[in-house]
């Protein structure tokens, strides 16, 4: 028998990880907070979502702001730019995206934890949908801490302490559970931006890095819906070339409950379902082969339009994820940009209202 203080008041921590897949890149509840002038206490925030059936969601969530996100954001980055120099990495940046603050922003609100998003997004998607045009890889983490006695649970966690244990489990605790997933993600080289996300209340922190891959300066990126064609014209930093292009094909996105994404683990960038070719010479021999409309490089830019229509026919509804594979002055390849391309029943191009 414990003593009547240990039955009366039970202190709970928690610290939970979940694997990045190893060749991964993955509702929307985006609690706005007020950067530049902290709030202090707890404010009842009201976040607002709009799913795939375009209805709106509201829902509302308590959220502490004792701290500016801009300051936890600073705090977060310089955790992951110091476990990279250590070897001998060059330090990522901020992203403008705000792909890992939405998501996390869901999960405090959902109650979930998961690389999925109660709509079946993964990161990928949902950085697509927010306008992210590099390649993304996602790490996520949750740490709790509760005192619960005879009166319920009540929370005064550290959000910094916190996010330094998450950052070191990441790093040196990763093995057991994750085969070395998000230490392997913090420490790619290749990676140069990162969108962090924090969202927190008294008792919980949720804690997401969406590395990127951001290497091109577009001139033209996307796909026109009235006829399928895609269009990927951009220019590359010197010492690196483009290699290829490969579409990855994921089935519809399906909602998904607290139940369903709490039981999820790693995710993968779907199933790759058709490769780019500059000419009828060339062919890929395990996927379908498109021959594109136009394929030039010239020095450091490329030029590249191809039809995407016969892949959407053979595959159906779902979603597409256009990768574009580069070479670095080594010749090591990587994946420097993908974009998700969403279809519906009918066949058609469009762009989800989850956003």
């Amino acid at each position: 028998m414990g003593s009547a203080a240990s039955t009366i008041t039970n202190v709970i921590t928690i610290a939970i990880v979940l694997l990045l897949a190893g060749l991964a890149y993955e509702s929307y509840t985006h609690v706005v907070l007020n950067q530049n002038n902290p709030l202090s206490s707890f404010l009842n925030l009201t976040s607002t979502v709009l799913p795939a059936n375009g209805t709106l969601l509201t829902t509302t969530a308590q959220v502490n702001t004792s701290q500016t996100s801009a300051q936890l954001d600073a705090y977060a980055l310089s955790l992951i730019n110091s476990d990279r120099q250590k070897y001998g990495l060059g330090n990522v940046t901020l992203s403008n995206e705000p792909s890992g603050q939405q998501h996390s922003d869901s999960m405090l609100v959902g109650d979930y934890f998961s690389h999925w998003d109660p709509y079946g997004m993964k990161p990928y998607m949902r950085y697509t949908l927010v306008g992210g045009k590099g390649a993304v890889q996602e790490n996520i983490a949750f740490r709790e801490s509760a005192t619960c006695g005879i009166f319920g649970c009540t929370g005064n966690i550290n959000v910094k302490q916190a996010l330094q244990q998450m950052e070191y489990e990441m790093m040196y605790n990763d093995s057991a559970c994750c085969n070395n997933g998000h230490r392997e993600n913090i420490l790619t080289p290749q990676h140069n931006q990162v969108s962090i996300g924090i969202a927190y209340n008294a008792s919980s922190v949720y804690f997401t890095e969406d590395f990127i891959n951001d290497y091109v300066s577009w001139s033209n990126y996307g796909i026109n819906p009235s006829n399928d064609e895609m269009y990927a014209v951009g220019t590359l930093p010197g010492g690196y070339t483009l290699s290829s292009i490969q579409i990855n094909y994921d089935q519809p996105a399906q909602n998904m409950t607290r139940a369903q994404l709490d039981n999820t683990s790693s995710y993968s960038s779907g199933t790759t379902v058709a490769g780019i070719v500059s000419s009828p010479l060339y062919y890929y021999s395990n996927i379908q082969t498109i021959v594109a409309d136009q394929y030039s490089t010239n020095g450091n830019g490329f030029n590249v339009a191809f039809n995407m229509r016969s892949t959407i026919s053979k595959n159906g509804p779902g979603e597409y994820t256009v990768d574009v594979w580069l070479n670095d002055s080594s010749g090591a390849g990587f994946v420097g940009s993908s974009y998700t391309i969403f279809v519906n029943g009918s066949g058609d191009v469009y762009v989800p209202g989850n956003v």
